[in-house]
């Protein structure tokens, strides 16, 4: 099987278009994960995005969650995961989850098997445009390096930055959707596009900054896993069930261990998110929303910041569809569209609003098993990291 069997994704590359104080330095590392053969197709296409890149990143690593065939089938492209495969035009490694299962647990094989500075993420049913990674660490490269080392705990100590030394620890693009038959649904509202991974209309933002990056496109500088530990597997997506939140709950760990940092939304980084169709009914609308409302319980009983910190987008985003969205379709409530469109959003909120209530009805012991369990295993694997990268750090 041959890469170049699948269509380039975007033609019209120009290297000479990268920024003068953009290089190669620090090393990027960009991880996909996968986890079926469904989408090998587009696996490659994700791949080929990458290696377009007007800013090429250090490796690309993939990370298949415990599907020993996929594995398998990308080894016969890529190459034996041992090493390095120097043949192709930018190095891909090949790492396979046989731990936990779940998106989450990749992500972090991805990043422990990771040697950039920054990494990268983009899903394998994405594709990027040109300029996608060189927009979305610009915000990393053009920040002073910071005056601590690595593994050290002084990157708790952020309290004291003045404004202009803020330090940048993630970055969350921008994912538009691309629709199975090229068109968006008439009764799909793009203030609801997050059902399907995408960047939706009131996304709440506070210049720049942003709560939590999206996970289909975002990028860590990889200290960062070093100082809060890594993804939680307990949170996030197992092939197509339930499960999200991981994002939240790992970026409010992050403004809890460092205050001043930044978390920031750079619309210039953009990928396009192909949608299925099995992903446009009103049942997988409804039952994504429940999930969302259940997983934000969660995320909210997991942070230690106030509720009004934990879900302050949720709310302003649940204002932004209760005094702007609504009465904006309620006005053209003559047009089959504006309708429909309207009460798709009303239903949302409710399924969101059920999904929530029911995380606080059931989940009190639930959610103490697993913040004991998890909060021990990031610690440890924070502090293993740590000492890997620097083996004289005192213990």
């Amino acid at each position: 099987m041959n890469p170049e069997q699948y269509p380039q994704p975007l033609s019209g590359l120009n290297k000479s278009s990268i920024s003068a104080e953009i290089d190669n330095d620090p090393k990027i590392s960009v991880i996909i994960c996968a986890y079926t053969t469904d989408r090998l197709k587009d696996i490659h296409e994700a791949v080929n995005s990458v290696q377009a890149q007007t800013l090429e990143p250090g490796e690309v690593i993939i990370a298949v969650d415990h599907n020993e065939e996929l594995y398998q089938e990308l080894t016969e492209t890529y190459g034996d995961s041992a090493n390095l495969n120097e043949s192709q035009p930018i190095p891909i490694k090949l790492v396979l989850n046989t731990s936990t299962y779940g998106l989450s647990e990749t992500r972090n094989v991805g990043i422990r098997a990771a040697t950039g500075d920054i990494v990268a993420f983009i899903d394998d049913d994405a594709v990027a445009e040109n300029d996608w990674l060189e927009n979305l660490v610009k915000p990393f490269l053009s920040q002073p390096e910071p005056e601590t080392n690595r593994g050290s705990t002084n990157l708790l100590t952020s309290a004291n930055l003045s404004k202009s030394q803020r330090k940048v620890v993630a970055v969350g693009g921008r994912a538009i959707p691309r629709w199975h038959n090229g068109r968006r649904p008439s009764w799909f509202p793009e203030e609801l596009d997050w059902i399907v991974g995408c960047t939706y209309k009131g996304l709440p933002l506070k210049g720049e900054e942003i709560r939590n990056v999206p996970g289909d496109n975002m990028a860590f500088g990889k200290e960062i896993f070093y100082t809060v530990g890594f993804f939680r597997s307990e949170l996030g997506r197992t092939g197509k069930t339930k499960g999200v939140a991981e994002e939240p709950e790992l970026c409010l760990r992050i403004k809890q261990g460092m205050p001043d940092s930044l978390i920031l939304h750079k619309p210039e980084a953009i990928i396009h998110h192909k949608i299925p169709s099995w992903r446009l009914s009103l049942e997988y609308l409804i039952q994504r929303s429940y999930d969302e409302g259940l997983c934000k319980s969660l995320v909210k009983s997991l942070s230690s910041t106030s509720f009004s910190k934990s879900l302050s987008t949720e709310s302003s985003y649940l204002r932004y569809l209760l005094l702007k969205s609504m009465p904006e379709r309620l006005k053209h409530f003559y047009k089959r569209d504006s309708l429909s469109q309207a009460g798709v959003i009303m239903l949302s909120i409710a399924a969101t609003g059920l999904g929530y209530l029911v995380g606080e009805l059931e989940g009190p012991i639930y959610r103490l098993q697993m913040s004991t369990k998890q909060v021990n295993r990031t610690k440890q694997e924070a502090f293993s990291l740590g000492r890997a990268a620097d083996p004289e750090a005192e213990l």
